[in-house]
């Protein structure tokens, strides 16, 4: 029997068969997403990750997850970077030494080496957003506690530790935002990273400047604890480490984390609201109903042993000729290049707040000291105290007094020029690497950033010191920077993110030990560290002769296939 026949009234009207209901963007919308679908997935909604994470859009979730990254930037950062500004102010209450100061800037880096693998090893099993919301309250906790060190060896103990929990969040968060971005809004999430970073870098010494040089000094629980402007900066230095965790800790777990782990029903159902969030529409209306196996699925261990497997025959073929020359060689271009940089770079507002102790207490001398007369004589009248008499019932007691460095504002307006041309330096690396090409511009850079570091030992004034160590900072970020390069033309796909993980270890090993020997060779003559430098970044030119170069590699493998 046939259905009757509706009154013309009463039949919806089509336009170029469209409902009336249907507006024309939608209809966009739901044609350009079943096109995305044809031209990989199948009409039935099964599609890759990379289909999928695309179809989920790009929208009000992103834009929510960088006001989330912005705080965890700055966190990664303070952590690691904190302790040099307030080096000065705690010099006297906790008696520190060089050495001691030495210890306390190469601390969070000696963490980071400890368990960097052990952190991509917990990523990997416990999950993206576990690593990085307690990762971050972790940090919180333990940067907090170090405000209240009383000691210096405990000081350096919760630094150590800081390095240790920092490196887990900061794995996962790299993770994490590749893997909710499609291929296409990968590079710009990750410049937007770079662009927080730097922020990070200059917001420091900019807080340094309004918390450390005020007169403060609060007695807490019955005068056993007293509030100084160094334990405020450092509380302070924590608070984007606690807004990390609070804000990262509403997002969902990354959909591809739990693909790995079989767990498709939960990844589609993140990917739902992505997309809703995204877009605006029912998560219903998401077109992608089941997710292709992929390689990354198959293969991933789920015990201990078959994860330490796996990752050991990934990187097996990285230390077999002839991959692993190139892996000796530029990670010697890392670790060299680090000492120099992150040197420098961790010592500047300790040796600007000398320079500015000697300036002020020798403000009649006509004389144009060096820079080590004038970090020396600062250097021994710190170690050694004054001797001031105090009188006590008309008897007179002899006590060791720390004079204490000059934190004024200059100390902290050089910080903020050296962090801004650090900034300048990446920023224009990109362009700089494409218009002379990576080798010679590494070349140039390494070279001139040791002739910049000689030639400190020369400078005479602050302004002098400033320009020479500003050119010393951006010349050096640029050189490091084209290291990744470098390590993207010389190492395959495959092997390329291992490559870089270890080239960065090496130059974290890099950043201990420069921030060590200097106090060390600083007691033996002030020129030992700059010479240490200076010649770090020497061998940095020489070895980048050595790196072939990809037009080379390419030759090579034509030649190899022409006698094949």
């Amino acid at each position: 029997m046939t259905p009757p026949i509706k009154p013309e009234a009463d039949r919806p009207i089509y336009i170029d068969n469209t409902p009336p209901w249907l507006r024309q963007e939608d209809l966009k919308d739901i044609c350009s997403t079943f096109d995305e679908i044809e031209k990989g997935g199948s009409p039935d909604g099964t599609v890759d990750f990379e289909q999928a994470i695309t179809l989920a859009g790009y929208g009000k979730f992103n834009y929510l997850l960088l006001l989330a990254i912005l705080p965890a930037a700055w966190a990664c950062i303070f952590d690691s970077s904190s302790m040099p500004y307030a080096l000065p102010s705690a010099e006297c209450d906790l008696n520190l030494t060089l050495f001691d100061k030495g210890l306390l800037n190469s601390m969070p880096f000696a963490g980071m080496i400890v368990t960097s693998f052990i952190w991509g090893f917990l990523t990997d099993t416990y999950g993206r957003k576990n690593i990085l919301a307690w990762g971050y309250l972790m940090t919180f906790i333990v940067s907090f506690s170090s405000s209240f060190a009383h000691t210096s060896w405990l000081l350096i103990l919760f630094k150590f530790l800081g390095g240790i929990v920092i490196s887990g969040p900061f794995a996962a968060l790299m993770s994490y935002l590749a893997e909710v971005h499609g291929e296409k809004e990968r590079t710009r999430i990750y410049m937007w990273l770079g662009v927080f970073f730097s922020l990070g870098n200059i917001s420091m010494p900019c807080l340094a400047w309004l918390i450390l040089p005020q007169e403060l000094n609060i007695s807490i629980l019955d005068s056993t604890y007293n509030l100084t402007p160094w334990r405020v900066f450092l509380i302070v230095c924590s608070i984007p480490e606690l807004a990390a965790f609070i804000a990262l800790s509403w997002f969902p777990e990354s959909p591809r984390f739990l693909l790995s782990k079989g767990r498709d029903d939960e990844a589609l159902d993140v990917l739902r609201h992505i997309y809703h969030l995204n877009t605006g529409n029912d998560p219903k209306t998401f077109p992608v109903t089941r997710i292709k196996d992929e390689d990354f699925v198959k293969n991933n261990g789920k015990t201990l042993r078959e994860c330490l497997y796996n990752g050991w025959e990934q990187m097996k073929p990285l230390f077999k000729a002839p991959h692993i020359y190139k892996l000796i060689l530029i990670g010697s271009i890392q670790y060299c290049g680090t000492i120099g940089s992150s040197t420098i770079r961790l010592w500047m507002p300790q040796l600007f707040a000398m320079i500015e102790t000697y300036e002020s207490t020798h403000a009649q001398d006509t004389s144009k000291p060096s820079l080590c007369d004038m970090l020396q004589q600062t250097s021994k009248s710190n170690n050694s105290y004054k001797n001031v008499n105090d009188y006590y019932n008309d008897t007179m007691t002899i006590e060791k007094v720390c004079a204490p460095v000059v934190l004024n504002s200059t100390v902290y307006l050089n910080s903020i020029v050296i962090a801004l041309t650090g900034v300048i330096g990446y920023t224009l690396a990109g362009s700089l690497i494409n218009c002379a090409g990576t080798k010679k511009l590494m070349v140039f850079c390494f070279l001139t950033a040791g002739s910049c570091c000689g030639t400190l030992y020369w400078a005479e004034d602050s302004s002098g010191i400033l320009g020479i160590s500003s050119v010393f900072v951006a010349l050096s970020s640029v050189g490091g920077a084209a290291v990744n390069n470098v390590i993207v033309d010389n190492f395959p796909t495959l092997l390329r993110a291992m490559a870089i993980s270890t080239t960065m270890m090496l130059g974290r090993v890099g950043a201990v030990t420069g921030n060590v020997l200097f106090p060390v060779l600083f007691n033996l003559s002030c020129l030992g560290p700059f010479i240490m430098i200076g010649i770090a970044c020497i061998v940095c030119s020489i070895l980048v002769l050595f790196v072939p170069s990809k037009s080379s590699d390419l030759k090579k493998s034509i030649k190899l296939n022409g006698k094949k």
